[in-house]
């Protein structure tokens, strides 16, 4: 079984767990590969039971800040306000001090200040890492997996978090500082917030949390969800502007009577058979091991991801607007 776990991680990742790279490449933690904290073992197969079980899927995300004010130290301090709602809600740091109010909130920046941060600065300075979970999760399980989180990820990086809980979804901000103890600066990609995801995943089903981390593909998802600013927007009620590019262009496909075409299908379908052919070759195995539940999980994936669609989200509202169309032509015929 530890073989067959070795494998179905290395794949389920799409690479070897490690911390942060460069662009170039070149590890820039102060850790080498060979003494990061490896995930535990099973946890490909792990999470993608709790895909098929329907377990609900963790979030962690780095929300991006364009303003001028955003980087330097003026930028931590403004992040650590928003965080910390001005010094209401307490804050803790990577060695569990727990830091209250405004002054001894002011003190600990003024602390990181000395770490040669300038005051303002063309780079960004510190990272916002949000963990969040569905609405019914525990708050606590939440807050207690966020700080083991930061502490196995961000072990030699100076950082704070609090848990915000004036939303539906519980969700931890942490404000971690992008250089590390030797000054090198981290410089997460892609690949980085998957394995974060699935760090995080592990610390949540160590509280009892159920819980799953996979990516879209996995589970045979083909359109990617709304982005928050957008949908914040979409629900006060305003337009933004992509929207309405979007509605001009979904106009004149509907004139036109040319339905969007998917851009990337066929390395879409590509895709999907690769991953479909290796949670076959998985379900097999574990049946062969005996592991006939786990088998007829991971089988009942195959199935659900075979018979989902490649529909992008151009062409369902699409396909909406044009019943829309056709119920209201319906309803209110033309008269001569």
């Amino acid at each position: 079984m530890s073989d067959l776990n070795k494998r179905v991680d290395d794949w389920f990742l799409g690479y070897k767990t490690r911390s942060v790279k460069s662009k170039s490449g070149a590890d820039i933690s102060p850790r080498n590969h060979s003494k990061v904290k490896p995930l535990k073992s099973g946890s490909g197969i792990a999470n993608l039971k709790a895909a098929a079980l329907k377990h609900p899927e963790v979030m962690v995300k780095v929300p991006t800040r364009k303003s001028t004010n955003s980087k330097g130290m003026k930028g931590i301090r403004s992040h650590v306000d928003y965080i910390s709602r001005n010094g209401q809600l307490e804050l803790e740091d990577r060695d569990g001090h727990i830091i209250k109010g405004k002054k001894e909130i002011n003190q600990h920046l003024a602390d990181w200040k000395k770490l040669n941060i300038p005051e303002k600065s063309k780079y960004r300075e510190a990272l916002n890492v949000v963990l969040s979970m569905p609405a019914g999760t525990d708050p606590v399980a939440v807050k207690n997996a966020a700080r083991a989180f930061a502490q196995e990820q961000f072990e030699h990086h100076e950082y704070l978090f609090t848990q915000h809980l004036d939303q539906q979804h519980p969700h931890v901000h942490i404000c971690v500082l992008m250089r590390d103890e030797l000054g090198k600066r981290m410089n997460p990609r892609k690949n980085d917030l998957f394995e974060w995801r699935v760090r995080f995943a592990e610390k949540l089903r160590d509280e009892g949390v159920q819980c799953a981390a996979t990516k879209r593909q996995h589970r045979g998802r083909t359109q990617k969800s709304e982005k928050r600013p957008l949908r914040e927007m979409r629900m006060r009620g305003a337009v933004a502007n992509v929207h309405k590019l979007e509605a001009q262009f979904l106009l004149e496909a509907l004139k036109n009577n040319d339905r969007p075409k998917h851009p990337f299908i066929k390395e879409t379908m590509q895709t999907r058979g690769i991953i479909v052919e290796n949670y076959g070759l998985i379900a097999r195995e574990l049946y062969k091991m005996g592991n006939k539940e786990e088998a007829h999980i991971i089988s009942q994936l195959v199935k659900e991801v075979n018979q989902a669609g490649f529909i992008t989200q151009a062409q369902q509202k699409f396909e909406h607007l044009g019943k829309d169309l056709v119920e209201i032509n319906h309803n209110n015929p033309e008269r001569d």
